[in-house]
């Protein structure tokens, strides 16, 4: 059988490292594209993998006209279990990074316990503010790392993703277990729904795309990581 190269550089690499033997490699999506326009490419690479207790896990690289490169590592629980979102992005230039980790709610009695002392570890080393956008905050839980096209100390930021990551892994992936409740099933249903809409509906990459490659591909990519349930129209 023959499939492209896994993507496992970068800050891919620390997901590879610590989850990769746990997604469904027999089943998976692979998607490029790439447009140039005056000499200039915009590209993306993505990578769609199902996993126990997870609808799908998205790891991306991607670029923006030789201006603008970075990776997005993004885990969407299956609704019927108690596992929330991790969430990452790390992107920019040499001077201005756009940077987000988080552990994003699906229900709303998340014990962010075993959290908190990393947040408050690398929230002062990096010196971040809370976030001002207020998307970003509908999606997130109060623990996010951001940065809006600011200077960041990078380095450190991914020694945050992996602790993070460690943490997700840890204290909420393996002891997930399926929501018992109705109520809570609904609850985490539509909390997942929204997650995927705010988040498609605010992230300028579709625009971007659009320009780059035409509407149709764009399309495409934007339906391949949004089709899984709860899937938007």
């Amino acid at each position: 059988m023959y499939q492209l190269r896994q993507n496992k550089t970068g800050p891919l690499k620390i997901f590879h490292e610590m989850f990769g033997a746990r997604l469904s490699t027999d089943n998976f999506i692979q998607f490029f594209t790439n447009g140039v326009r005056k000499g200039t490419n915009t590209y993306l690479l993505s990578e769609i993998y199902g996993a126990d207790k997870l609808a799908d896990v998205i790891l991306e690289e991607y670029g923006v006209r030789e201006k603008l490169k970075g990776n997005v590592m993004l885990t969407l629980p299956d609704p019927g279990y108690d596992v929330p979102i991790f969430m990452f992005q790390l992107g920019g230039n040499e001077t201005q990074k756009i940077a987000l980790l988080d552990i994003s709610p699906t229900l709303p009695n998340v014990d962010y316990t075993p959290l908190i002392p990393t947040f408050e570890k690398y929230r002062d080393i990096l010196g971040v503010p809370p976030s001002r956008l207020e998307w970003v905050n509908k999606i997130c839980s109060p623990y996010l790392l951001h940065c809006q096209y600011d200077v960041l100390d990078t380095e450190n930021f991914l020694k945050a993703t992996r602790e993070y990551l460690q943490i997700w892994i840890e204290h909420y992936y393996l002891p997930g277990k399926p929501i018992g409740r109705e109520e809570d099933r609904a609850y985490a249903l539509d909390r997942i729904y929204r997650f995927k809409e705010i988040l498609h509906a605010n992230d300028p990459a579709y625009g971007i795309f659009t320009k780059a490659w035409g509407k149709p591909v764009a399309d495409a990519f934007f339906y391949l990581e949004t089709q899984s349930h709860p899937a938007l129209p």
